[in-house]
């Protein structure tokens, strides 16, 4: 189980790069035709390791496998967004705030049915809160206020996706069929809004970005499912986490951003919140389950 969990490490890394392709790639293409075209090669990835094995698409849950999808497509697609417009440093610690909301939800879930508070769970989840503000600042100096709020429901969306993964692999879904769906929604989601609006011209180094989003993307979907499914949830929750000092690396290193000195202390508030909050919640299911 312990060695599953460095699938996450590997998932980090490739959502990472993807994300660093992504920003690239935003200057030559819309937001919903990079979905398309990151898509798209997962459907015809995933189809193929499913016939390999002997499976099939076909499922017995298809209406949790809808919610996901519609959880996780929202999620990329506003991924992309911020991508676009802010830091990837800064982008990336927004979508790795997902645990603190997961944990915030539940904190309201226990408080509105009168059962014990966790006063340590929510004591983090507000720290890390206060590192998202730092990052932001209360007057969004670093991003307006619509492109701060897109950069939070990333971050929500994304903790609901990954809820819906783990609740999918515990009904023994194949990670394959898991990824399948959720990529043949963004290949139709991204193909028919882009048919709408219209595709973009290519260029050879337009087509290196697009590939490189592809491969990367559904790789680390793949890498992320397998983590779900097998791997420690504490060691998965900790591994996650890397994706930001990943991000904070290659905005040195390809965007030359360099963040101030508030938002690197905002960015770690947030990473070590976020992993003393994934942990504590882990605890406690592992206790009531006990």
């Amino acid at each position: 189980m312990t060695i599953r969990s460095l699938w996450m490490l590997v998932a980090t890394l490739l959502f990472t790069l993807m994300a660093a392709a992504t920003k690239a790639a935003a200057t030559h293409y819309g937001i919903f035709e990079i979905i398309f075209y990151r898509s798209l090669f997962g459907v015809a990835l995933c189809f193929i390791l499913l016939k390999r094995s002997g499976q099939t698409i076909k499922t017995t849950y298809p209406w949790r496998h809808l919610l996901r999808c519609a959880i996780g497509t929202t999620c990329i697609t506003l991924g992309v967004y911020i991508l676009a417009v802010m830091p990837i440093a800064t982008a990336q610690t927004l979508t790795y705030t997902s645990p603190l909301w997961f944990c915030l939800f539940l904190s309201i879930g226990l408080l509105l049915s009168r059962s014990p508070l966790d006063f340590k769970l929510l004591s983090a989840v507000l720290v890390g809160f206060g590192g998202v503000l730092l990052i932001l600042r209360p007057d969004f100096g670093i991003a307006n206020g619509f492109d701060a709020t897109m950069g939070i429901l990333t971050g929500l969306t994304g903790g609901a996706a990954d809820f819906m993964i783990r609740h999918l692999s515990q009904l023994r879904e194949p990670r394959e069929r898991i990824v399948f769906y959720f990529t043949l929604s963004g290949t139709l989601v991204g193909g028919l809004v882009t048919a709408w609006l219209g595709f973009a011209s290519h260029t050879t180094e337009g087509l290196w970005l697009l590939a490189a989003i592809a491969l990367t993307g559904t790789f680390a979907q793949l890498a992320l499912t397998a983590a779900w499914s097998g791997g420690h949830p504490i060691l998965n929750a900790v591994f996650q986490f890397s994706g930001i000092p990943f991000a904070l690396l290659l905005g040195v290193l390809l965007f030359s951003e360099t963040p101030d000195t508030l938002s690197l202390i905002g960015i770690a508030i947030v990473t070590i919140a976020g992993i003393v909050a994934s942990v504590l919640r882990i605890q406690a299911e592992h206790k009531t389950k006990a």
